[in-house]
């Protein structure tokens, strides 16, 4: 009886350490005592150019906190849990109008099969004047604008360039494989000519560690000659099946499906990715029977297909 109850906490061991989550940042922003322009301790943030007012840099801030100088019915800090989230509203006074503001994480050690998390909200919502942001997220081996490489560019809603106020919270996930080994800093940047555009950047809910939240992985280790989308398989299927793509050089890549609506189901991939060949896994369980459609969007490149789930 020994043996089997020491056999049975054994595999309940293994079990547990084989499905833990390795977490490095887990931070909501809610439990930051606010004093004036707050952040999590070993946070830092880094004005380049533009205002260094009391109230405009980044930081962690209550939803429906007002920013100096902005409209208190239109313009106050958001969080996409409530209560707090890090915010930066536009802000001038630097060289042509340029804000260039840094919010640095602490340092971390990447490991293999860490990600970086997190949602953010830029550009304009409805019942404000359409105004285009952007955020671009980097590895820093610095908390200050010194040896950086950007990993991604996000930039609000437009219509053809033009600016929209359709704008809502995104959950945006990035593998940090490219990184194993390095002691590292996430950097948020944001980088605008105020004097044309710029409103605000809300960021919340940021993760580091290895969730598997990138359903995605790399197979073979030769470079494509091309970029291409392959048909899933299998098809039709339930609930489950792969989709093949080739990247022919490094590039921000995202893979979405669609229903025949065109309304989006679910974004498999949205991540900066070197050039290979690539598998991601979709999960149905939760669809209807129907046909769905999956799009690869990169710097480059863009191609649909149609897959069909039958139940």
């Amino acid at each position: 009886m020994k043996k089997v109850i020491l056999t049975m906490l054994f595999l309940i061991m293994a079990s547990s350490m084989a499905f833990s989550q390795r977490i490095v940042i887990n931070q909501n922003f809610d439990n930051i005592p606010l004093s004036g322009d707050s952040l999590p301790t070993g946070w830092a943030r880094f004005t380049q150019l533009g205002s260094v007012t009391p109230g405009t840099l980044w930081a962690a801030r209550d939803t429906g906190t007002t920013y100096p100088g902005a409209n208190p019915n239109a313009v106050v800090a958001q969080a996409h849990s409530n209560p707090r989230g890090l915010t930066i509203p536009w802000t001038s006074g630097g060289p042509a109008n340029l804000a260039d503001q840094w919010c640095y994480t602490d340092s971390f050690t990447v490991q293999a099969g860490d990600s970086l998390i997190f949602w953010l909200l830029i550009g304009s919502t409805p019942g404000i004047t359409a105004y285009l942001d952007s955020m671009s997220v980097y590895t820093s081996l610095f908390q200050i604008p010194a040896v950086e490489t950007r990993i991604a560019k996000i930039v609000s809603n437009d219509s053809a360039g033009v600016p929209v106020a359709t704008n809502d919270w995104t959950e945006h996930k990035f593998s940090l494989n490219a990184f194993v080994g390095q002691t590292v800093y996430i950097a948020f940047r944001y980088f605008m000519d105020v004097s044309l555009d710029g409103l605000w950047c809300n960021i919340d809910d940021v993760f580091v560690g290895n969730r598997a939240a990138v359903n995605i992985s790399q197979i073979g280790t030769n470079i494509p000659g091309k970029f291409d989308l392959f048909q899933n398989y299998p098809n039709p299927f339930n609930p489950k099946t792969n989709i093949k793509f080739d990247l022919a050089k490094a590039t921000n890549v995202k893979l979405t499906v669609y229903n025949a609506l065109g309304q989006e189901v679910k974004t498999l991939v949205n991540e900066y990715k070197p050039a290979g060949s690539y598998v991601a896994d979709f999960d149905a369980t939760n669809l209807t029977s129907g046909t769905y459609f999956y799009t690869l969007r990169t710097n480059e490149f863009t191609q649909t297909k149609k897959m069909v789930v039958i139940k």
